[in-house]
């Protein structure tokens, strides 16, 4: 029989791809704008355009846009720009430049010809335009509410500086204030109608809501009844109103007479660069694919990407990206970063690395799709009014298949649960997301019931959490979950190798058959640092089938709050409940974060090897919790930035042990680290590889270093500087921290 012959369309189809991607690099083209530019101009570097626009209206596949530094304040619409494999279209920063998209206008610029006096300190100015935030030389003013709160002490995040709802005289679409404190709305004597209250009466669900009737001087009012509602935890407060308006750096529009007021930093006339938000979006993407972004910085706008799949946002810094529009009356979801397909389930493949979102007043972000992915971000100050939230109210969405979230820091958030993840695997809508090397604490400030790593019955199957701290949240570290009696359980779900700490609980379980393995629990309040929950409606039978080994914890049990049976297979795990002691005590030195067995710990050598999971072990079995005792390197999970950073002692450390050992995050993209220690700040801060202060080099992972015996009572000085494969050396910064005068913590040894 002849051979099969392949058709010549299809012989020669790879030599066609590599034509055409060889093709599209040759002839790329590059485009500039320039604050300076002309839209008349020919986008070249000496005559660069004035628009960011008018470049994307003249690039295809290939072309890249270098943006020189500047302010912009433009809106990037873009439909139907594809980009190729091999060939994509980028917007990037020229030559390191700063580039700031301005989602805001100089107030000046909007109709204010000057302010005049409303009353004692608080001014007021006409606009031509609505606003919706506030900024003074680049910082943002707080909406007037009631009670006052505000960002500089972090009171917005407090309980004690919102009001309290009476939960037993309360009822859906009705508000019976309970006076605690200073804080009484009743003897505030200011009549709230028509003010917007943020309600916190769904414990993990806030919801926005005009205030229909009340009187000064009670304490009841009215609002549409919320979608949720439940009897506890019934927290608000109120905004959008003109009388509320009493102290420093608190504003209110009037959109009716499109009127600001403002009580200016220290009183008098506002002075400065005071600034209103006028956008919502800097780029609006849609039908798109293969577009990059890359070195730019957000401020007061943020971007929307939509049915484009293989974006890539890069090296890009948000700060006050987005927010509600409470303040103009809406009630509506607000309208925050978004990279998403038409369903959940779409092919995706976007990737948002190295990024910063910082003081973001609505959700962080909303991603959706099959394969997108957030890596080495940091996220700071997210969500403190946490109301009108998508689905179960999140900081940060990836709904679809095949997501992960990898090497990412986030702390300071409001909503109870950090991570809203969507996959049904169970009806084949790919894997199940992977959250990995983060670091998660001070979540879920504002809200009830969640956790940072949050996950739901029908995204269980197979999905994976490891490599994570959690502490110092009201919320769990990370949670199977599922409705009690649930109709299906959950299953199949990993956690391995996490730590929790000073959280609600380290880890909760619920479901079947899941794998629970090497992790670290201690200092919850006030449930199980680990709870295996036992609880299927209320005869028990929950986590039939699941595994749980190798696990450490002060409180580890098959109940929320006390000890109780843990079903499945349960086996080498150290557990407070059962030898009356504190995780604490067998750890090195957990107040500095080093979660490493202490030598002579019961914790060594006391696990069963589990394939895939305790490989790499050190001695004759696999130490029990997240830590081997006796190994080179020290995972420390988190955002990684250019230079080193996280050192264990933390710096300032005080009280440190003569035998302190040293770790370290080396920088992004390091491959090996050289440690310099001493005694002077200004010689190890100067010290080179041919100084005194030079301790070696050490390879990447391995970053733990031991100086031998240091002196007492004496303060020591230290630096990593973190080397690139191309001999670019990365300068760290100089920490410090101090000995005690004994050698009683923090000791370690090699094996």
């Amino acid at each position: 029989m002849y051979p099969k012959r392949t058709p010549v369309s299809r012989r020669f189809a790879p030599y066609i791809f590599i034509i055409f991607f060889l093709y599209q690099v040759l002839y790329s083209a590059e485009y500039y704008v320039a604050v300076n530019g002309d839209d008349e101009n020919s986008g070249s570097l000496e005559q660069p355009f004035a628009t960011i626009q008018k470049a994307a209206d003249t690039m295809v596949a290939g072309d890249t846009c270098y943006i020189r530094a500047g302010v912009y304040h433009q809106t990037v619409e873009i439909d139907g720009l594809v980009g190729t494999l091999g060939a994509p279209i980028r917007f990037t920063n020229y030559s390191g430049e700063t580039v700031t998209l301005d989602g805001s206008q100089a107030i000046t610029d909007i109709g204010s010809t000057g302010w005049t006096q409303h009353e004692g300190n608080i001014y007021k100015t006409a606009l031509t335009t609505d606003i919706w935030q506030l900024y003074l030389d680049g910082e943002l003013m707080i909406s007037a509410r009631w009670p006052n709160a505000n960002l500089d002490d972090g009171s917005v995040w407090d309980w004690n500086h919102w009001a309290w709802g009476d939960e037993q005289t309360s009822s859906n679409g009705t508000l019976v204030d309970e006076p605690h404190g200073e804080i009484d709305l009743a003897a505030s004597d200011l009549d709230m109608t028509g003010a917007v209250a943020v309600l916190d009466v769904g414990s993990w669900k806030s919801w926005t809501r005009v205030v229909n009737s009340h009187e000064a001087g009670t304490n009841t009012f009215t609002y549409d009844v919320a979608e949720t509602y439940i009897s506890k935890n019934h927290y608000y407060f109120l905004e959008a109103k003109l009388n509320l308006l009493d102290v420093e750096e608190e504003w209110f529009y009037d959109s009716a007479t499109k009127t600001l007021y403002l009580y200016a930093p220290g009183g008098g006339v506002p002075a400065g660069d005071i600034r209103g938000k006028t956008q919502t979006y800097a780029f609006n993407v849609i039908n798109s694919s293969r577009i990059t972004l890359e070195g730019l910085n957000f401020f007061g706008t943020t971007i929307r990407f939509y049915d484009s799949p293989n974006t890539t946002i890069e090296e890009c810094g948000f700060l006050y990206p987005s927010c509600s529009k409470r303040m103009l009356g809406s009630i509506a979801t607000p309208e925050a970063t978004m990279v998403t397909q038409r369903n959940a389930t779409r092919q995706a493949d976007c990737i948002i690395r190295n990024c910063s979102f910082d003081y973001v007043e609505s959700h962080a972000i909303f991603m959706e799709g099959d394969g997108n992915r957030i890596e080495n971000c940091i996220f700071r100050y997210i969500d403190w009014a946490a109301s009108e939230l998508p689905y179960l109210m999140g900081t940060i969405y990836m709904r679809g298949p095949n997501a992960s979230f990898v090497r990412n820091t986030v702390h300071t958030t409001g909503a109870s649960q950090v991570l809203n993840f969507w996959s049904d695997v169970d009806n084949g809508t790919g894997t199940a997301p992977l959250v990995e090397y983060c670091r998660f604490y001070r979540f879920g400030l504002i809200q009830d019931d969640g956790a940072a790593v949050h996950v739901t019955n029908p995204t269980q199957p197979g999905q994976i959490t490891r490599y994570n701290w959690y502490y110092d949240s009201p919320q769990f570290g990370a949670r199977f979950d599922a409705p009690i009696p649930p109709t299906v359980w959950g299953h199949d779900g990993w956690m391995h190798h996490n730590v929790g700490w000073n959280c609600k609980g380290a880890l909760m379980v619920k479901g079947e058959y899941h794998y629970i393995y090497n992790n670290s629990g201690s200092q919850s309040d006030p449930f199980n640092d680990i709870a295996i929950l036992n609880d299927l409606a209320e005869g028990g039978g929950g986590n039939i089938g699941t595994i749980t080994r190798n696990n450490a914890a002060t409180t580890l049990s098959g109940d929320r709050l006390n000890e109780g049976t843990i079903n499945g297979m349960h086996d080498h795990n150290w557990n407070g409940y059962e030898n009356g002691m504190d995780l604490s005590e067998e750890l090195n030195d957990p107040d500095v974060l080093d979660f490493r067995p202490q030598q002579g710990s019961s914790l060594i050598d006391a696990g069963i090897e589990v394939p895939g999971i305790t490989d790499g072990f050190v001695g004759l079995a696999p130490d029990i919790g997240a830590y081997e005792y006796g190994k080179t390197d020290y995972w420390i999970p988190g955002y990684q930035p250019g230079s080193a950073s996280f050192p264990i002692p933390q710096n300032n450390s005080t009280n440190q042990s003569l035998n302190r050992e040293l770790m370290y995050l080396i920088g992004r993209n390091g491959i090996f680290a050289d440690v310099y220690l001493g005694t002077s700040f200004e010689a190890v801060d100067n010290a080179t590889v041919e100084s005194e202060e030079y301790e070696g080099r050490l390879p990447d992972p391995r970053n733990i270093h031991s100086p031998g015996i240091l002196s007492p009572n004496t303060s020591y000085y230290w630096r990593v500087d973190t080397l690139l494969s191309d001999e670019r050396v990365i300068k760290g910064p100089v920490w410090e921290f101090r000995t005690g005068l004994l050698s009683s913590t923090g000791s370690t040894c090699c094996r």
